[in-house]
């Protein structure tokens, strides 16, 4: 469950303007759809990696912003730090602006990671019309093969007609990943940086960079970076990568979409 109580009041460090910023004692990050990007579609908290437009103009990251004071009113509207704007998110159509003026590495990495994602949606829309056209597909012939044989006397009993369940080994298949060439520049310079802090202190967007290889066919790299990785075996995708070491990358992303049911995959 997500809870805010009350506001932080936050000053942009390029003209000290202030801003209310919620203030969270909890976070919820569910959403209906995860994908290998980072991407989560309808998710209860924002998506980005913290890039907010001033109204000066800048870009700024929260992280650099400077804590003036904070507020715990339970009721926002008897807040009287409501009067201070909230910063808006930066529109994917900006992102390209912000990469060509990224005061720093980091403001370039928010910016390009904000882009890489914006730029898969296309094929996200793609994924989910061939996977919903292949299931139909599936259902269909499994109810042509199954169908409802019950008498009268079985309905009414209220015996159950049958149930669909995805047959075991019944085709998984998605479209093609073409990257544009938009995309291939993005892609390129975002895991050269990337890759550089991972080469320094094997932290950073390790998962991130593990799918940025595989989206640009670099195989190799990506299971060099799997193989050092310090795998956290309390979540999902953590126990799949260990259980998986031994396999080829390739395998490793795509098992993802077997064991995680409602997981759409960036291929």
């Amino acid at each position: 469950m997500t809870i805010v109580r009350g506001v932080r009041i936050m000053a942009a460090p390029c003209c000290g303007a202030q801003y209310a910023f919620p203030r969270y004692v909890s976070m919820n990050f569910s959403a209906f759809e995860y994908w290998t990007d980072g991407w989560r579609e309808y998710s209860l908290m924002p998506n980005d990696e913290g890039l907010r437009q001033c109204k000066c103009g800048q870009f700024v990251l929260t992280k650099d912003m400077v804590s003036i004071d904070k507020s715990e009113a339970s009721n926002m509207d008897e807040d009287d730090s409501n009067d201070l704007p909230y910063m808006d998110h930066v529109p994917d159509q900006l992102l390209p602006e912000c990469i060509s003026k990224a005061s720093s590495e980091d403001m370039e990495v928010a910016a390009r990671l904000g882009y890489w994602r914006c730029l898969n949606h296309e094929y996200r829309e793609r994924y989910r019309q061939h996977r919903d056209a292949e299931e139909a597909a599936i259902k269909s012939a499994w109810v042509a093969a199954n169908p409802d044989r019950r008498t009268w006397w079985d309905k009414f009993l209220r015996r159950k007609p049958p149930e669909y369940r995805r047959p075991p080994n019944s085709p998984f298949t998605y479209p093609a990943f073409e990257p544009t060439d938009a995309q291939l520049q993005n892609m390129q310079r975002l895991s050269k940086v990337l890759f550089g802090r991972w080469e320094e202190s094997r932290k950073g967007y390790v998962i991130n960079l593990v799918d940025l290889y595989r989206e640009q066919g670099r195989f190799d790299e990506a299971e060099l970076v799997i193989s050092a990785m310090d795998i956290k075996t309390d979540d999902v995708t953590g126990q799949l990568i260990r259980n998986r070491r031994g396999g080829s990358c390739y395998r490793l992303w795509h098992a993802l979409v077997d064991e995680k049911r409602r997981v759409r995959v960036v291929t």
